[in-house]
């Protein structure tokens, strides 16, 4: 061998450097950008035509919206005394809340939104003075107007209620039942193809006694859950149900109650439903019933203490705290931690003059979708 020859080894077994242009485009937007949040969703469309196509997709907004709605931090959305703002759901005392001021959409006034619901990152609001709905997403400020004519996506405080949900077929729905005239008739809106339908009820006029309230409606597997709440001693609560798959609004079975039946409110929590119910006198006490097939079991109660005021108020679980969150339309927010005894088990977290809110999840789900 000449000794000018200059021998070169190569090591077979030598790693090549993977970047991510190397990931197949369903690996990268199914493994990695479906778990970003969604403010960062938005710088990454800006980095080539693909992306954005790609972050922009129907398909891939779906799935980014399922997996952030289970596994990523709550916000809290407030209309509170001249101003609108965000922030993260850590109630601690000792917690500084940093607050993102937003702008309500269509420059309309503070004092004249109500905050009804929130669902996959929309929040649905209605005008006090016009009474008309809209469906909004308060991190993108997309916006979509429901109301239609002088009858349809109309909103009256004391007698309506709405749900949001989506269909099998993934297209996002606002029901509103609406007491009219002497009945009570329910309505679906379909966002896609902006327009509303009537759809069939139980017994329309018994169900529209002026002692009657109804909450709005908490979606769970298929269906979207009414409580309603009788004002009549003795008569206790009914729960109803309407299944997005059949357009139906069926009777459901409820907690086994007493004929004390206080306030009422279902929640959703880890991936199964509850229902808190707040007994009133001669035992005054909390209770919390879990959902099993068509059965409840209660798996939690506390005697002896003046429960708080639950039906019309959202209840929200809070994965990052474990406790639950209830926003109430009185002006006060508060929490109930089910590890604590007594009425230590709740308590004001925040409270501000004439504060609307809801909880809600950073999406990038558009009210036209």
């Amino acid at each position: 061998m000449n000794p000018s020859t200059k021998i070169v080894r190569i090591n077979v077994n030598a790693r090549r450097t993977t970047s991510i242009d190397d990931l197949p485009t369903d690996i990268l937007s199914s493994e990695i950008l479906v778990r970003l949040p969604a403010k960062c969703i938005g710088v990454y469309r800006t980095v080539s035509k693909q992306w954005l196509s790609l972050l922009s997709s129907k398909n891939f907004i779906l799935r980014h919206c399922r997996h952030i709605s289970t596994s990523y931090k709550q916000m809290f959305f407030s209309v509170a005394l001249f101003q609108s703002s965000v922030f993260p759901v850590t109630f601690d005392p000792s917690d500084y809340l940093p607050k993102t001021l937003i702008p309500l959409p269509t420059n309309t006034y503070w004092y004249d939104v109500r905050v009804l619901t929130s669902f996959d990152g929309l929040v649905c609001l209605s005008f006090r003075g016009t009474q008309k709905m809209i469906l909004w997403n308060p991190l993108t400020h997309a916006t979509k107007f429901v109301s239609s004519t002088l009858s349809r996506g109309r909103f009256k405080q004391k007698t309506d209620a709405v749900g949001l949900y989506v269909s099998p077929s993934n297209e996002y729905m606002l029901l509103h039942a609406k007491r009219r005239n002497g009945s009570m008739k329910l309505y679906k809106y379909s966002s896609r193809c902006d327009s509303w339908r009537k759809m069939g009820f139980v017994d329309e006029r018994k169900y529209h006694n002026y002692k009657m309230s109804w909450s709005n409606g908490t979606f769970f597997q298929g269906v979207v859950y009414f409580i309603v709440k009788v004002d009549a001693a003795g008569m206790g609560n009914y729960l109803f149900g309407f299944h997005v798959d059949s357009d139906e609004l069926k009777s459901k079975p409820k907690p086994a109650t007493t004929k004390h039946d206080g306030d009422g409110s279902l929640v959703v929590v880890r991936n199964q439903l509850h229902m808190f119910v707040a007994n009133s006198l001669p035992n005054w006490s909390l209770h919390l019933w879990r959902m099993d097939g068509e059965n409840w079991t209660k798996i939690w109660v506390r005697q002896n203490i003046l429960p708080p005021s639950l039906f019309g108020r959202t209840i929200t679980y809070v994965v990052s705290t474990g406790k639950f969150l209830v926003v109430s339309r009185s002006g006060t927010v508060f929490e109930i931690d089910t590890t604590k005894n007594g009425i230590e088990c709740y308590h004001p977290v925040f409270s501000e003059s004439s504060i609307q809110g809801a909880v809600y999840t950073e999406t990038l789900m558009s009210p036209d979708f």
